[in-house]
């Protein structure tokens, strides 16, 4: 054991508290992203008095690491009072919050390090499971209190930035919503098809690499989020001639086109590094470039995604190519009203892409935070 560090065990304890009144509401499970999220259990004839009670600033754990791949779900209940979990995970707190701080121990657990230490310490014949006595065996750094509050304070800092930024994107992607469908509503000239303006193509066929070999590698899952973190995004290796047919441009839409997020589309911005698409996406441009926003606000909007989405075809997932694609339709509007569009167009998506660079060279900096705690 490093000389700062100390055993988990004499800091913590269990709680199990039972849900002697009853009580239904807040029922809560406990993701792999370390979070408590709203459960999703048939809860029809259950005893709710088997449940447990977690209240707010104490931890939940599943000891169960077999069926969540290489990770462990443990969470920190900061947002409510209290919440009830399943009788069979374990329930446990600090015992004097001045020695260990609630939400320091909790960045020690978001450490992709203690996924995979959790899966090594984990044991049985039918299921393996992080029993009570591992956890206590934790080892971690816990420097002075007041250490771990100027750790816990930049990190919340920097969370409510994130925050903040997301807020700020939410509202003017909003009004740029409300200013798209207005300018359509009084400047639609005409209704057409999809693919009556545009040119479809599927992505390119490659394994991912996190080693730089060559451009960026957009996959579904890095569109099925709120915004493309270019950080988040591997690599390829890729001949020229393929890259000069697979490299994204600014405006190009690209849609999922299987899975559970079929139809999830997002449109490139102009600040983008070199990078290609991967198979499992379809590229959307408008035969008249001047189109390029109009079709990218179509493509993203809930309309489209909710046409894809019920039309899509497949026996084991949802599948849409680019004939089912390209039969949505879209009012067309006169091209002498678009340079005002445009522009205005252009600066929502400015800011926002300025935006959303911040977070993610915040989410840099978080992750760095986090790492950090192994050398202290």
């Amino acid at each position: 054991m490093k000389s700062n560090y100390k055993q988990l065990g004499q800091f913590i304890r269990q709680v199990d508290v039972r849900n002697s009144e009853g009580k239904e509401e807040n029922l809560l499970g406990v993701s792999v992203q370390k979070k408590f999220i709203p459960s999703i259990a048939n809860t029809v004839g259950t005893d709710f008095k088997k449940y447990k009670v977690v209240k707010k600033g104490q931890f939940t754990y599943i000891p169960d690491t077999s069926r969540r791949g290489d990770k462990i779900g443990i969470a920190l209940l900061e947002d409510d009072e209290e919440g009830l979990v399943s009788n069979v995970y374990t329930v446990f707190e600090i015992i004097d919050e001045k020695q260990l701080i609630p939400e320091y121990l909790m960045l020690w657990f978001s450490r992709p390090e203690f996924d995979r230490y959790a899966r090594f310490k984990s044991h049985g014949s039918v299921r393996e499971v992080m029993d009570w006595d591992e956890m206590c065996k934790v080892e971690l750094p816990v420097p002075p209190y007041e250490k771990q509050k100027e750790i816990v304070d930049g990190y919340k800092a920097i969370t409510e930035r994130i925050a903040l930024k997301q807020k700020i994107n939410d509202n003017l992607s909003a009004q740029m919503r409300a200013y798209f469908k207005e300018y359509t509503a009084n400047n639609a000239s005409i209704t057409g098809k999809l693919k009556d303006y545009s040119v479809m193509q599927y992505g390119y066929t490659e394994t991912a690499t996190t080693e730089p070999v060559g451009p960026k590698f957009l996959r579904i899952t890095d569109i099925a989020q709120n915004y493309i973190d270019w950080n988040g995004v591997p690599y390829c290796p890729i001949s020229e001639e393929n890259h000069k047919k697979y490299v994204l441009s600014e405006g190009d839409v690209v849609v999922a086109r299987t899975g559970a997020t079929v139809g999830y589309a997002k449109m490139v911005g102009r600040n983008i590094p070199d990078s290609v698409f991967a198979s499992f996406l379809v590229r959307i441009r408008p035969i008249d470039v001047e189109y390029r926003y109009y079709f990218g606000l179509a493509i993203t909007s809930a309309e489209f995604l909710d046409f894809v989405q019920t039309n899509a075809g497949g026996s084991a997932q949802p599948q849409a190519n680019p004939p089912l694609l390209g039969e949505f339709e879209l009012s067309i509007p006169n091209k002498q009203s678009l340079s005002e569009f445009n522009k205005k167009i252009s600066s929502f998506l400015g800011v926002i892409e300025t935006n959303e660079t911040e977070i993610s060279k915040l989410h840099e900096v978080k992750d760095t935070m986090v790492k950090m705690l192994s050398s202290r």
